[in-house]
């Protein structure tokens, strides 16, 4: 047997032939998946690629968008944006987070802790402080803190604080409108940027400057009904009756019974949009569309409607009020604040006698009393343009119990907004049609272009002209000595209204809270031609509690200094308005009537502090510059301007 051996240099290199020949055919594998993969590619959409190239070198960051203005209804601004910034980070580029923490939380007021924890994410994008005041960030830049950086974009300001804050609701950081007319007309306000993109550089940071690219919607200011100068006054009467009262909560509500507009919507306490993240949520709430009560005694004229408009008793007819104390036949007793006997409709309305109006209702029927209260839009929404609206409580007549008839004709057993009855007596002031309330006059695009204008519609026709003549003229006797409210008499315009006290209902128990009212009163002026309604209302006044105590005293404040400063001509003279007698030192100012226009009076001479208080009552707009005694303005005396035209008068001291 012979044995044969392998040469070793051979078998190396057949190992080695076998290798090569492996790491080609693995190199040509390659090759050709490389080759397949660049032919996909070349071959598939190139957005997708586009895409996944983008998230490489750009950064999508959210930013507050511009907003366009809300104003008044003379083009006063009520909102506003400005330039603010805000401050990011890129921890990854954060030397120390606790010393720049601590640099930052010195100038912003942040606790070190809350933003030391911010700067040690693991995220490559992270914001510390949203809308910075150039002074802080001036501070800021001083510290050249590396990984710490802003953005320039815009905040919401609101010029007049508080005014009107619970109207123009809220945004938040972002720019996007969170409650009231804010929210309402967010699509509107709202100034879209693609401004939200910025680019990163091979170390994928953050560049500065973004994108150039911009889009914006269709946007506009917004011009609100409200007048600027009658909410600061009513809010400012508004407030010192809440205080001087001691009430929870107080609304005035104003609106053109011609046309639905809203010219005042004031609540306290109120919201100072500035500082909304400060408040508590309560303060949030537009009170005249969101808050429920029982109407009370104001509620006794829309009982008389009912029963005028159905004809089932003539105004004269007399009904016994039971000298102040009416047993009925379930052992309940209505009680008068005051004994009466006879009293027809007028004089049950003026004295607001509850047994007068409960013996009225039970002749009327509940079916026909419930037509006419559905007529004048109880328990539905009024359908203002204002988020949080609510419809009030009102039973189906079905489900009314026998005495609930009694009960609600004097106003208790049904719920209602503060709007629902504005709009209801504003349908009485307007020969019963009831207008549409709204509270956005017109929408004006960037180039002037008209984007939206409202249309003065009417609901319906609430109740005959007939029946709101025969009701206006019993209310005018409500503020007539011997009337509930002689405290909303004014000598220069007749004024027809209703009180209303109402007992609280305690939601829980259903029963009434002892103690604890609601004082109220409603009316419009001139009664003749009403050219305003408007409603005050306070929650649980302490002490005097009744409306003709506590309410109509503010009603009267207001009412009288709308209509001068509307230019309403006062009873018995339709050419010329007193302005001011005693506080000018020298003659009267007369505010001179011809149709539309208006004469300046003389302020030569005058102090600022008499122009300040005479300013209220011109239907136009007031520049005051300087102080001392007036020596110059402009137009001169005696010249004509429009209602909403600018006086400038300017002062000087005295030596």
């Amino acid at each position: 047997m012979s044995i044969r051996f392998q040469d070793p240099g051979k078998a190396r290199q057949t190992r080695l032939q076998k290798r090569l020949r492996f790491f080609y055919i693995a190199l040509c594998l390659g090759y050709f998946v490389i080759l397949v993969r660049g032919v996909t590619l070349m071959l598939q959409d190139n957005k997708k690629l586009e895409t996944i190239a983008m998230r490489q070198y750009r950064a999508a960051i959210q930013m507050a968008s511009d907003r366009s203005r809300i104003l008044d209804s003379k083009g006063q601004e009520f909102a506003i944006s400005v330039p603010a910034y805000s401050l990011y980070s890129d921890p990854r580029d954060v030397e120390n987070p606790s010393a720049t923490a601590q640099s930052l939380s010195n100038i912003l007021g942040i606790s070190k802790k809350n933003l030391e924890d911010k700067l040690r994410e693991k995220r490559k994008f992270v914001w510390l402080e949203r809308r910075l005041d150039s002074e802080k960030m001036e501070k800021i830049k001083k510290q050249n803190l590396h990984g710490i950086y802003s953005i320039k974009e815009n905040m919401r300001f609101y010029p007049h604080g508080k005014l009107g804050g619970n109207v123009l609701g809220v945004v938040g950081v972002d720019s996007k409108g969170l409650a009231g007319v804010e929210l309402a007309y967010n699509s509107y306000l709202t100034i879209t940027h693609d401004s939200g993109i910025y680019l990163r550089d091979a170390r994928g940071q953050i560049y500065v400057t973004p994108n150039a690219e911009e889009k914006t919607t269709e946007a506009g200011d917004v011009y609100l009904t409200l007048d600027k100068n009658l909410q600061f006054f009513a809010e400012k009467e508004l407030a010192a009756a809440v205080e001087k009262s001691g009430a929870k909560a107080g609304i005035v509500l104003m609106m053109d019974p011609k046309t639905g507009e809203i010219l005042i919507m004031a609540n306290s306490p109120s919201l100072d949009p500035n500082q909304f993240d400060r408040a508590d949520f309560n303060a949030w709430r537009n009170r005249t569309v969101t808050d429920i009560y029982e109407p009370g005694s104001t509620f006794k004229v829309i009982t008389a409607a009912a029963a005028l408009e159905s004809g089932v008793l003539s105004p004269r007819e007399k009904f016994y009020c039971e000298r102040g104390a009416l047993q009925l036949a379930n052992g309940h007793v209505i009680n008068d604040h005051s004994p009466h006997e006879w009293l027809d409709l007028s004089e049950i309305i003026k004295v607001s006698s509850n047994i007068g109006i409960y013996k009225v209702s039970q002749k009327l029927g509940k079916e026909k009393f419930y037509a006419t209260i559905r007529n004048f839009g109880f328990g539905s929404k009024t359908g203002i343009d204002f988020p949080g609206e609510v419809s009030g409580l009102l039973r189906s007549v079905q489900r009314w119990q026998p005495i609930e008839t009694g009960t609600i004709s004097f106003g208790q057993g049904i719920g209602v907004t503060s709007l629902q009855l504005l709009s209801a007596f504003g349908a009485i002031a307007n020969k019963g049609v009831r207008m549409q309330p709204h509270l956005v006059e017109k929408i004006v695009g960037k180039n002037g272009e008209l984007l939206y204008q409202v249309s003065h519609s009417s609901i319906n026709q609430s109740i005959r002209p007939e029946t709101a003549i025969q009701l206006t003229r019993m209310l005018q006797k409500v503020v007539e000595p011997g009337g509930t409210a002689p405290a909303a008499f004014i000598e220069e315009y007749p004024v027809a209204g209703k009180t209303g006290t109402a007992q609280k209902v305690d939601s829980k128990t259903g029963r009434y809270f002892e103690g604890k009212y609601v004082a109220s009163f409603i009316g419009f002026a001139p009664a003749e031609d009403p050219r305003l309604v408007m409603l005050v209302w306070l929650d649980e006044p302490q002490g005097a509690y009744f409306g003709g105590t506590v309410a109509a005293p503010v009603f009267k404040n207001i009412m009288q200094k709308a209509l001068h400063y509307m230019g309403v001509p006062p009873k018995g003279s339709s050419q010329e308005m007193i302005v001011v007698k005693k506080d000018f030192p020298s003659s009267e100012a007369v505010l001179v009537q011809e149709g539309d226009q208006f004469k300046v009076p003389d302020f030569h001479g005058v102090s600022l502090r008499q122009a300040l208080k005479a300013t209220g009552y011109f239907p136009v707009k007031m520049e005051l510059k300087g102080r001392g005694r007036a020596i110059l303005q402009s137009p001169e005396p005696g010249a004509y301007v429009s209602a909403g035209s600018k006086i400038y008068v300017e002062f000087a001291p005295l030596y």
